[in-house]
């Protein structure tokens, strides 16, 4: 049985034990061949791919988030699959050891980096994209060679049943285990002694994770988010421009890292801008948009509420519904909603709002947009919606960001052979391809006297 709970009598001293077990497998099996590893991989990959567990996984999400079939097809599964082809295609020449070069008071001496696991990993996965962001880390902790522990997110128990039901079939518990459990459990796992944390959430947590590793000097990766901004200047095709927006903004209802937070319009633009932002929503998802099949719902009651405060907050104190704005905490639903005369003060410009509410702010001068950006914490992406190449390469010399995209959102996510990841308080560390085998990998420098003894 591949899952411990949070239910057992003393689950404190089960995970004690758990990192126990798996830091004696990790030493006796030693480091796993590129063969086994990509094996490995294989039928993690075969397993997803099956008909019936397709079918099981689309069930999940449709439970716990009420997702389109083929949002889960596209953000979750293919996702996972696409990091499985790319890393079982370059694992090879990842860990492999590199000979470096060595300076003439060496000769005789060969260096190398020797590529090995870190050891025992966790894995902290949010509920938002509950399977990609449980399993492309465990895929990259695979790849290394490392053991893992799993903990999926107890806001979505189908899924994370789901996850459980994959790792009892695939792997010993010595390899891999998940644990169910609530923050609480998730918050003890992260005080004992793993080699490497990876945790995906909200900068908040992030923080305590960071703090409760520290003792045991334990390395992290930390995916976490912020506000991730829009500058759309007056050179862009309204239509096409805003169908993308609202796009980006309301996939799974906008509970995604990347979504774009907040738009910058250029005053010439912005009336219009906004009317095709509304335009579009209608036509995605037709004129009573709770009937709609397409939109996913808020995860549970507390994420609606704090949605629906800020909603609130932003109209209390000017600002105005240009499109939208229903809401009916029964259902979880929140509308995608335009909301403009914002200010900066506001609470919804104060924290990442990860829900369908899309302000709207405008600018006259780049350098006025730059000042609102840079105001805040480096966010994890940041989108430039332009067909001038004079304003993207400002907004990229004068802000910084996880990622930058131009013309196009959150598919940044989607590329194995991009690093993906934050800067400050929107991340540390990167994954995907190479970055993310290297974040559960230890570079080990080998050095071996062949000739010339120089001991004089």
């Amino acid at each position: 049985m591949s899952t411990v709970s949070a239910a057992t009598a003393v689950p404190r001293e089960a995970l004690r034990d758990l990192l126990a077990r798996q830091r004696a497998f990790a030493a006796q099996r030693g480091l796993p061949t590129v063969r086994q590893r990509r094996r490995t991989l294989q039928r993690l990959a075969e397993y997803l791919d099956a008909p019936v567990n397709k079918e099981r996984l689309v069930a999940a999400l449709q439970q716990d988030l009420r997702k389109h079939h083929v949002e889960t097809i596209s953000s979750e599964l293919a996702i996972v699959l696409s990091h499985i082809r790319h890393v079982r295609a370059e694992l090879r020449r990842w860990a492999e050891p590199e000979r470096v070069a060595v300076p003439l008071s060496q000769t005789g001496i060969r260096s190398y980096v020797y590529k090995e696991p870190k050891g025992n990993a966790l894995i902290i996965a949010p509920w938002n994209y509950p399977l990609n962001l449980a399993l492309v880390p465990l895929v990259y902790a695979l790849a290394a060679g490392c053991t893992a522990v799993v903990k999926p997110s107890e806001m979505t128990p189908a899924t994370a049943d789901f996850i459980a039901d994959l790792a009892a079939e695939l792997f010993p518990p010595e390899e891999v285990q998940v644990v169910t459990g609530d923050g609480e459990t998730a918050a003890f796992l992260t005080t004992l002694p793993f080699n490497h944390i990876h945790f995906t959430g909200s900068s908040a947590i992030g923080k305590k994770v960071m703090a409760a590793a520290a003792p045991n000097l334990a390395s992290v990766t930390l995916e976490l988010g912020g506000k991730s901004p829009v500058v759309i200047d007056e050179t862009v095709n309204l239509r096409k421009s805003a169908e993308s927006t609202i796009w980006a903004k309301c996939f799974n209802a906008g509970q995604t890292c990347v979504a774009p937070d907040y738009l910058l319009v250029h005053e010439r633009i912005a009336k219009d801008y906004v009317a095709e932002l509304g335009h579009a929503i209608t036509k995605f998802y037709g004129t009573d948009v709770r009937a709609s099949p397409d939109l996913a719902r808020i995860v549970n009651e507390r994420h609606f509420d704090r949605l629906a405060g800020l909603l609130e907050d932003a109209v209390s104190n000017g600002a105005t519904i240009a499109h939208g704005g229903a809401t009916d905490r029964h259902e979880k639903f929140v509308a995608p909603t335009i909301i403009t005369g914002i200010s900066t003060g506001m609470k919804i410009m104060q924290e990442e709002i990860f829900g369908p509410l899309l302000p709207v702010l405008t600018y006259r001068s780049l350098e006025e947009a730059t000042a609102i950006i840079n105001a805040q914490p480096k966010a994890l992406s940041f989108y430039v919606q332009s067909k001038r190449q004079q304003t993207v390469r400002e907004l990229l010399a004068t802000t910084s960001s996880g990622s930058l995209m131009v013309n196009e959102y959150i598919l940044v996510a989607g590329n194995p052979r991009l690093p993906f990841g934050g800067v400050n308080n929107s991340g540390i560390g990167r994954g995907g391809g190479r970055h993310g085998f290297m974040e559960f990998t230890n570079e080990r420098a080998v050095m071996e006297r062949k000739f010339l003894d120089l001991a004089m």
